[in-house]
Parts: C-alpha cells; sequence; structure tokens
C-alpha cells in the first residue's frame, strides 16, 4: 500500500473516533451502531497486514503515548519504530512482507463462555 494512502486511511479513522468522542462527551453512546463497522476495518487490516501488523497499527492509534516519551516502541537493537505516520507504515508493510498466515475468525463464544465474561464484568474482574 503506498503511504499516501495508508497515511490516508489512518487519518479517517481518527477524525471517526473523534467524532464519537465527541458524541460521547454528549451522552450520544454509538458503540452499538459502530462496533461492526469497526470490526470490518480491524478484519481488513489484519487480513492485509497480519496480526503484528494489526496490532501496531491499533497501539499506534489508540494506545501509544503520543509523544513517544513513555512507551516508544524500538526494535530488539533499541532503534525507535511507530513513532510517526511514515515510520508506521515501514513497520506495518515489513509486518505484511512477512505474513503468511491466513486469517481465520476468532472462535465464538458459547452461551456459558458470554456468561462467565458479563459475570466478570459485573463482579469488576
Amino acid at each position: 500500500m503506498k503511504l499516501e494512502v495508508f497515511t490516508e486511511i489512518l487519518n479517517k479513522l481518527r477524525k471517526q473516533s473523534n467524532k464519537q468522542d465527541a458524541l460521547y462527551a454528549l451522552d450520544v453512546d454509538l458503540i452499538n451502531y459502530s462496533d461492526d463497522h469497526n470490526s470490518v476495518i480491524n478484519i481488513l487490516l489484519e487480513v492485509y497486514y497480519g496480526k503484528e501488523g494489526a496490532d501496531w497499527i491499533s497501539w499506534y492509534l489508540w494506545e501509544r503515548d503520543p509523544d513517544g516519551t513513555s512507551d516508544q516502541a524500538t526494535t530488539s537493537d533499541g532503534k525507535p519504530i511507530c513513532y510517526d505516520d511514515k515510520s508506521l507504515w515501514k513497520e506495518a508493510e515489513h509486518c505484511r512482507l512477512l505474513n503468511d498466515k491466513e486469517y481465520e475468525l476468532p472462535p465464538k463464544l458459547t452461551d456459558e463462555e458470554r456468561l462467565q465474561v458479563l459475570t466478570m464484568i459485573q463482579n469488576g474482574l
């Protein structure tokens, strides 16, 4: 994938997330509406970049310290990676080239497993 396309995807994901955050601040919860849409995007990213590449993208967008001061990702020899859009693209493309696994849907939870998860959430884990 070209860098410009990758960057556009990241920008669209950020923009959509910001809209949802703004609506949530106004007590409008869109999780039931947007959950399937987000799942499709995550599946497509994982199909294209592999699990590791999709994980890097998810970390970069939603989990990392934007300044990179407290949790900068590095290679095994200490070189920084995934510190801006271009370096994330390089890492994701590297993961894509190494990916040789076909994507598989995660197994569905049984009713009993769902109940266990709900009970754990209700009890505060």
